[in-house]
């Protein structure tokens, strides 16, 4: 069994499996459902929270880092 090829969500998406997988109070059924790995749903938990923090007036979040195009 390989790994699955990568799918770029957006932030909405992103947003929307979380809030699933935490109303529905089971993870590992989300991520099967949406094809994707409980530590990676976790992560995007962090990031959005880590941004409400932000956006409510808490701790600035750290600057992104540039990406590099490859030609």
């Amino acid at each position: 069994m390989g790994r699955r090829p990568r799918v770029d969500r957006t932030p909405e998406e992103k947003w929307q499996i979380v809030q699933e997988g935490i109303k529905s109070g089971n993870v590992s059924e989300t991520c099967r459902r949406h094809g994707i790995s409980p530590s990676l749903l976790y992560r995007w938990k962090d990031e959005a929270e880590a941004g409400a923090k932000a956006a409510l007036g808490g701790e600035a979040l750290p600057r992104a880092k540039p990406r590099r195009i490859s030609a």
